[in-house]
């Protein structure tokens, strides 16, 4: 049987970043990954770093998986079989074997390929080759390429091809940690989920404002646990925040209410701090899509 490894697309805010940049954020991505990982007992290799994929290996990809689902930064995870090949004909059979394991009479199917590096075929080519094979191989088959029944994805990278037959979502984004620090007011209001899930996918972390702990707060919090890689949130209280001047960027408020908003707006005024609004222009048609999410 061959072993499954884990194909993670990087999410399209990261891979067009500059070289250097693209560099911090990946590093902080994968340092993220790991603790989340680590966090629910699963180790965690990386075995292949490529332009805007990696590759990698888990002891229980069953577990991984739902895992880097809830990490800002991934596009997409798959679980892939890996081969080496010689030429476009070996690339073929190596196609025709996968395609046997998951096509059958009656079935539609595409091919979905994605080449990196230097190949004396296109991915046109091996789409149209292997296609044709298969289709002489297994009979009943229909190419669908706009809305198939299956589909099978194949990464060829320089002399390897990662093969597998769909994706799981994931949250996008930026990696927690790669933007500033950032207070989030908090008083156990489900806005404030929305408001905290936002400032995480662009890539902050967020230490919750408090007066007091209470358990409505406790239970927000514990919701939003595995999208910070199941660390710990620090709370600030309310009441010393001008001694986090130095630490926090800015403050987040999840109002909505035009009084409410003004007294902010004074608070800032009387703080220093920045105030963002993240929910004032958001539309609220995402609200409960969101909060699906994190529950």
């Amino acid at each position: 049987m061959v072993k499954e490894i884990l194909v993670l697309k990087l999410a399209s805010e990261i891979h067009l970043k500059t070289h250097f940049v693209k560099q911090f954020f990946v590093k902080k991505l994968l340092s993220n990954i790991k603790v989340s990982l680590k966090n629910n007992s699963v180790n965690f290799k990386v075995i292949g770093r490529y332009s805007g994929i990696l590759i990698c290996e888990t002891d229980n990809n069953n577990k991984a998986v739902p895992l880097i689902q809830k990490v800002f930064g991934v596009h997409s995870v798959s679980l892939a079989e890996s081969f080496s090949f010689s030429s476009l004909n070996n690339l073929n059979e190596l196609f025709l074997k996968y395609a046997k394991k998951n096509l059958f009479k009656g079935d539609s199917f595409a091919l979905r390929i994605s080449r990196n590096g230097k190949h004396d075929f296109s991915s046109k080519d091996a789409a149209v080759q292997a296609g044709q094979k298969i289709m002489d191989s297994i009979k009943g088959l229909t190419v669908n390429l706009s809305n198939p029944k299956k589909e099978i994805f194949a990464d060829i990278i320089n002399k390897k091809v990662f093969l597998y037959s769909g994706k799981f979502k994931c949250l996008k984004g930026l990696p927690v940690g790669v933007e500033g620090k950032v207070g989030v007011l908090m008083e156990g209001r489900k806005e404030e989920l929305i408001s905290s899930f936002l400032m995480l996918k662009r890539g902050c972390n967020v230490f919750p404002v408090i007066t007091k702990m209470t358990p409505e707060i406790k239970q927000n919090l514990k919701l939003l646990l595995k999208f910070n890689s199941f660390t710990e949130f620090k709370p600030v209280f309310l009441s010393e925040i001008e001694k986090e001047k130095n630490f926090l960027s800015a403050l987040v408020s999840s109002e909505t209410n035009e009084k409410k908003l003004n007294k902010l707006v004074e608070l800032q005024k009387e703080k220093g701090f920045v105030v963002f609004f993240p929910l004032v222009f958001f539309p609220e048609k995402f609200f409960n899509e969101i909060l699906e999410v994190i529950k």
